[in-house]
This record gives structure tokens, C-alpha cells and sequence, in this order.
């Protein structure tokens, strides 16, 4: 691949088709991190109003990503690259760096989970075997997303059919049978969170659906159309979205399970076999995204990096991270580190894009602006966190955006 990242894909080379696009980020959202973030909102705002949280902030995060979406489709670049006529080429290496750096600890934490997972699914099947050891299975997982990566997405289109395909039918039937078993169970629907708490919980799932959107140019340009682009993306991400992190609401708050991994309790139901398939297809078809999305930031900043090399380099630091999982263990802080740096850099991404490519002024002054708007809302991310103790999603979007409108418009003025 080499400098191709920072090359247009011609109309030629798009062999994404629209249900293609949806598969893909269907895939990448379906794994037990999504799980994890509705367990973790869950517990403090009832059964009710995370249900509302999880319905308005998965439309919005996947509007925004289907927004990026469009850019990458019309640009044919991918996210990062799209940065350097934002926030200048230096500021676009610096989110690069911390996107293949989120990216890792995505990838870790996922292959973490799922393998202990996997390994809970197998000990149930087949008792206290080789295969009931989670290293192993890191191990295993880690080895197979490395192998699936390295062939690239033009040829990904056939086996994320299958595999993704195969994967929302079972989870279609485990989400079936673990809804049964968790409405049959007492519990109360009401709760009177604070005003706080609500903002905290939108917070966590709208910070979770950007942490997407830095991946999400590098495969709508390979999109054949617009509308497959945006609603492919947006779809595909919010539709699973609500499923997934329904059942961990439900999970930590009717069963207690940590974080809402209904993990234990699908096993109880006797749907081992079921919770091993389900695994082993999400680690695999979500850390495809991360590891192909930390190679291309990576090469936006070193062009003439091997492909091949960077894929082997970030599945084998994926996979030691896992085995010594430190973001598992700060994950919700994990979170607000991606709003704090993230949110702000879409919002400017996205209004430079769609607003300041009309106001013809020199490049120069638009990236100065674009930069400037990124940092300031960076730094409103981070005072509204450490003052109220709860990621500043909303206010950061807002603010990035505003400000970066507001200096373009000001600085169009002749």
C-alpha cells in the first residue's frame, strides 16, 4: 500500500456496495465492549432512562459517523489524511499518533474480554481443558483478526458477508433468549437519576460512538455510492448499537453481572456453543477495524511504512496489551480520554468539510482556524471533566463546532 493512503480511491477500486458498508460496521460494533458501556450506564440510571440514553446518543453517534462517512466517499481519503486540511499536516500526525494509540487499546480490550469469554464458554463445554485458559485464547483470537487484516479490505467483502451474516443470527437468537430469561426476573423499571448522571450516561454513549468516527473515512471511500456511505455507516452502527447495549443495561441491572457481560448468564441458559460462535466472529470482525485503522494513521504520518510490517507489529503489542489487559481495567477512563480528544476534532472536521470549503480563503487560514477550534475544544473537554467529574461529550461538539464556525464565517467577511 505504501503512499496510496494518501491518494484517492478511484471510482474503480470501490467495492463497497451499501449493504457491504452496513456489514461492516454492524460487524465492528457487535462485540462485548458495546455491552460493557451499556452495563456500565445501567446501573446508574435504571432500566428506563438508559434506554432513552442509549436510543437519542446511538442516532446522533451514528449520524456523525455517517456524516464522516459522506466526506470519505466524496474525498475518497481516508479520516486522518482528510485532518491535514483541518488541523495543518502536524496537528493531523499528532491525532494519528492517538488514534493508532486508542486503536491498540481498543483492540486489547476487546481480545481481552473475548477471550475470557471464550475461555468461560469452552470450560462449560468441555470442562478444565487447555482450551479453558484465557491466554490461550488471546493467543489464538489475537493470530486470526492479525491474518484476517492482512488481506485487506479490498478482499474483505465476501467473508464479512458470511461472517457478519452468520453473526447477527446468533446474536439475534441470544439476544432472544436472554431478554426472555432477564424480563422474567423481578425488577423495577423506574429510577430518579440526577440531572448529572443522565448527561454522564449520554456522554458514554455518544463518546463510544465517536471513538468510531476516526475510523470510519478509511472505508466509506471505498464506498461505490453517497447514500450507501452514510446509511450503510449510520445504520449499521445504531441498529446494533441498541440491541447490544440494551442487553448489558439489562444484564447489570436485573442480573448484577459486571459491566453487563450476560456472558455467565447465556452459559446458564445452556447456550455455550452459542456464546463461543458469537465471540469468536465479533473479536475478529471489530478489531479488523482497529488494527487496519491503526496501520492507516499510522502510515498518514509515515507514508512509507510496509502494510504487511504494521499489521504484524500492532496484532502482536494487541495481543502482549491483552495479556496484561491495563485498559480493561481503566475502561471508563479509557472512554473520556477519546471524548476529551476525539469529539472535537470530528466536529471541526466536519464543519470545515461541509462549511468552510465555501468560504474561499487561503488554506493556510482555514487549518490555523480548524486548529485552533481543536484545541480549545480539547481544552473545554477537559475543564468540564475534572470540574464535574463526567465526560463533556456534548459540550465539546458544541463548542469545536460553534467556534469553528464562528471564525470561519468571521474571517470570510471582507
Amino acid at each position: 500500500m505504501g503512499g496510496e493512503v494518501l491518494k484517492p480511491v478511484s471510482r474503480d477500486r470501490r467495492v463497497f456496495k451499501g449493504i457491504d458498508v452496513f456489514l461492516l460496521w454492524a460487524g465492528g460494533n457487535t462485540c462485548l465492549a458495546t455491552i460493557f458501556t451499556g452495563g456500565i450506564i445501567g446501573p446508574k440510571l435504571g432500566i428506563l432512562y438508559s434506554i432513552a440514553i442509549i436510543l437519542i446518543g446511538s442516532t446522533i453517534g451514528g449520524f456523525l459517523l455517517g456524516l464522516v462517512a459522506l466526506l470519505g466517499e466524496q474525498k475518497g481519503l481516508p479520516t486522518m489524511v482528510l485532518t491535514r486540511k483541518v488541523v495543518t499536516t502536524k496537528g493531523s500526525y499528532i491525532a494519528s499518533i492517538l488514534n493508532a494509540i486508542q486503536l491498540i487499546g481498543w483492540t486489547s480490550i476487546l481480545l481481552y474480554a473475548s477471550a475470557e469469554a471464550a475461555a468461560s464458554a469452552m470450560k462449560a463445554l468441555l470442562g478444565e481443558t487447555v482450551f479453558a485458559n484465557t491466554i490461550v485464547w488471546v493467543i489464538v483470537i489475537g493470530v486470526v483478526e492479525t491474518v484476517y487484516t492482512l488481506i485487506g479490505p479490498k478482499k474483505w467483502v465476501l467473508c464479512q458477508r458470511i461472517a457478519v451474516t452468520t453473526l447477527i443470527i446468533v446474536l439475534c437468537y441470544e439476544a432472544y433468549a436472554l431478554f426472555n430469561y432477564m424480563l422474567l426476573q423481578p425488577t423495577s423499571f423506574t429510577s430518579s437519576p440526577g440531572y448529572a448522571d443522565i448527561l454522564w450516561g449520554f456522554d458514554m454513549v455518544l463518546a463510544t460512538a465517536v471513538s468510531w468516527a476516526p475510523l470510519v473515512a478509511d472505508y466509506s471511500r471505498f464506498a461505490e455510492s453517497s447514500l450507501g456511505a452514510v446509511m450503510g455507516t449510520w445504520w449499521g452502527y445504531a441498529a446494533t448499537s441498541y440491541v447490544l447495549y440494551s442487553i448489558g443495561t439489562l444484564a447489570a441491572v436485573i442480573t448484577g453481572a459486571y459491566l453487563g457481560d450476560p456472558t455467565q448468564v447465556a452459559i446458564s441458559l445452556g447456550l455455550s456453543a452459542v456464546v463461543f460462535i458469537f465471540i469468536a466472529i465479533s473479536a475478529v470482525t471489530t478489531n479488523l477495524l482497529n488494527l487496519y485503522s491503526a496501520v492507516v494513521s499510522t502510515m498518514n504520518v509515515f507514508p512509507k511504512a510496509n502494510y504487511r510490517g504494521l499489521v504484524v507489529f500492532f496484532g502482536i503489542t494487541s495481543t502482549v496489551l491483552a495479556a496484561f489487559p491495563v485498559f480493561f481495567i481503566y475502561f471508563e477512563e479509557f472512554l473520556y480520554y477519546i471524548g476529551s480528544v476525539f469529539v472535537p476534532l470530528i466536529a471541526v472536521l466536519i464543519i470545515h468539510y461541509f462549511y468552510g470549503e465555501e468560504r474561499n480563503m487561503p488554506p493556510k487560514k482555514l487549518k490555523i482556524i480548524g486548529l485552533t477550534s481543536w484545541i480549545v475544544g480539547i481544552l473545554v473537554s477537559v475543564f468540564t471533566i475534572e470540574s464535574l467529574g463526567f465526560g463533556a461529550t456534548m459540550v465539546a461538539l458544541v463548542v469545536a463546532a460553534s467556534l469553528d464556525t464562528f471564525l470561519l464565517s468571521l474571517s470570510s467577511i471582507k
